[in-house]
């Protein structure tokens, strides 16, 4: 496929955002992301764009049964219909992007209920392609909390290795190898400021991390959320 056609990178990013574009097609196209600055500049416009028309209708509170079915999605676990989550309502657009940002921070709700939400300013939920929560990562001064999801079956053989993609670099910055369970606390790199950060990304690595400071296969890409 030929990506340097400025019509078909404008599609693809479209659909990315909207998030019709699936399957391999999308696996294709977060590669295409963690090396190509055009990918990312047709990306940012689509979001810039439907950000201002999401901006232009009046915000809607969902009624409980939404939260609740929204908290089954995320751990696919059944959930007690008198579960009530109380959130602010800016935080739901009727846009596909800004529903997934809830979802997130409705992750951090239910998974980390101890959490200080005034200590956390971004927050990233890696998922697999069937939308299962895969990590739960926490941004404060202190550096990046990350949780392993129950429902994360690791490789014993491999490692998994969390990097940054800077904005206008086409060259992943690695943040520290992802636990295979449990909790861990990455340091922050001192590159990592969240204005400047287009992606993260996770990728499979022999054990002990990447030999040669690069990714060897991206398995998910994912964005920080601003608090």
């Amino acid at each position: 496929m030929n990506y340097d056609k400025p019509e078909l990178l404008d599609s693809l990013a479209g659909q990315y955002v909207l998030g019709t574009l699936r399957g391999l097609a999308r696996k294709r196209f977060q590669r295409l992301l963690l090396t190509s600055n055009k990918a990312r500049e047709a990306t940012s416009m689509w979001e810039q764009n439907l950000n201002n028309l999401a901006s232009a209708i009046t915000p809607k509170i969902p009624n409980d049964e939404v939260w609740v079915q929204i908290m089954q999605r995320i751990e696919n676990k059944p959930q007690s219909s008198k579960t009530v989550v109380h959130t602010k309502p800016s935080i739901w657009r009727t846009w596909s992007f800004v529903a997934t940002a809830a979802c997130i921070i409705l992750a951090f709700l239910v998974i980390q209920p101890t959490t200080s939400v005034k200590q956390t300013e971004q927050i990233a939920l890696v998922q697999n392609q069937d939308k299962q929560s895969l990590w739960f990562i926490d941004v404060n001064a202190q550096g990046l909390a990350i949780k392993a999801s129950s429902q994360l079956v690791a490789q014993t053989n491999k490692d998994y290795e969390l990097w940054m993609i800077l904005k206008g670099q086409d060259t992943p910055i690695s943040l520290g190898l992802l636990p295979k369970q449990g909790d861990k606390l990455l340091l922050k790199d001192k590159r990592f400021k969240a204005f400047d950060i287009a992606l993260l990304a996770v990728s499979l690595e022999p054990i002990g991390g990447s030999p040669n400071g690069l990714p060897t296969e991206v398995l998910y890409t994912t964005e920080l959320v601003l608090l």
